[in-house]
């Protein structure tokens, strides 16, 4: 129980990134158990474009329009296990998750209770221990019916994290983020685990962003470079890696909840049975199925996906 678990680092990409000093390719940390990757400023894709992209199904072409209202979520507790949110937030990286949910200017369900759950110091770093008991706690004190969970954490394959997570996601909606290795999401932990939501990412484009891990424990991809995100200190930011793909998940979780007056767990699946088809730019995705890509829909519509999953991955 004493080996690391590092937070899947959101790292603002950059055109330079992998020269820009001090930088780490995640790529050649893979085989790490702890590993960081250096924030680095990143050249805008456009304001919301992840926002906009995730309201639209299948076009490139971005409208301009983001979800909407963007009040939803009212009702529903979020809970962010990461570094803090605000003030406590000494890492900076659990307030730019949380911001992607519900800030004022860029979240999607901005009506949500944000629940912090810190578990990450400010190193980014925490035991398998402390992210054990973090995720416990919230089994304890949680109402599954109207609770979504957010992990924008990885280590290393851990059979302790794996079952902490699993036993919470038979209860409510857990989102993880897929990782930044670029390598098997199945390898790792929460990442690998039964019963959870695994986020990877995508660019603009549909292409499976060059770092975000891969594979059958992959469940739905998300828009995860140059995302915007709002640190704790207020100050608009462009970042990339999974840790910001997840969010978007968990929001729409959210979202769904309050419009359709439905569970947190009715939602998830419907959050599934509406998703995009789009195909995902990689060899990796999943096997060679169909890949499930983040669509929110304003309204409920006709048109739903058949081959959706009738009980959470």
């Amino acid at each position: 129980m004493g080996s690391k678990v590092r937070a899947i680092a959101i790292f603002i990409a950059a055109v330079l990134f992998i020269s820009a000093p001090g930088a780490v390719d995640a790529r050649q940390k893979k085989s790490k158990s702890v590993y960081r990757v250096k924030y680095t400023y990143s050249s805008s894709l456009g304001y919301k474009w992840a926002q906009d992209r995730i309201n639209q199904g299948y076009t490139t072409r971005l409208d301009g329009k983001a979800p909407t209202p963007n009040s939803y979520g009212s009702g529903i507790d979020v809970y962010i296990v990461d570094s803090g949110v605000g003030a406590e937030d000494c890492a900076n990286h659990g307030s730019m998750v949380a911001s992607v949910v519900s800030n004022l200017s860029i979240g999607i369900a901005t009506g949500v209770n944000i629940i912090s759950v810190k578990v990450l110091d400010c190193n980014g770093e925490t035991t398998e221990e402390k992210l054990v008991n973090a995720i416990n706690s919230i089994k304890e004190t949680a109402v599954p019916s109207r609770s979504v969970v957010n992990i924008s954490i990885g280590g290393p394959k851990s059979a302790a994290v794996d079952a902490a997570a699993s036993s919470l996601g038979l209860m409510m909606p857990v989102v993880v983020s897929a990782g930044n290795e670029f390598t098997d999401a199945c390898k790792t932990s929460p990442a690998g685990a039964s019963n959870v939501i695994t986020v990877g990412g995508v660019d603009k484009y549909q292409y499976m962003a060059w770092f975000s891990n891969h594979g059958q424990c992959v469940d739905i991809w998300a828009p995860g470079k140059s995302v915007d995100a709002i640190d704790k200190n207020g100050a608009s930011r462009k970042v990339s890696g999974t840790s910001i793909s997840a969010p978007l998940v968990t929001a729409a979780i959210a979202w769904v909840a309050d419009r359709d007056n439905s569970t947190t767990m009715e939602a998830a699946l419907t959050v599934f049975r509406e998703s995009s088809d789009a195909p995902v730019m990689t060899p990796y995705h999943s096997g060679g199925k169909k890949p499930f890509s983040l669509w929110i829909r304003d309204v409920p519509v006709n048109w739903i996906r058949t081959d959706y999953p009738t009980s959470l991955p």
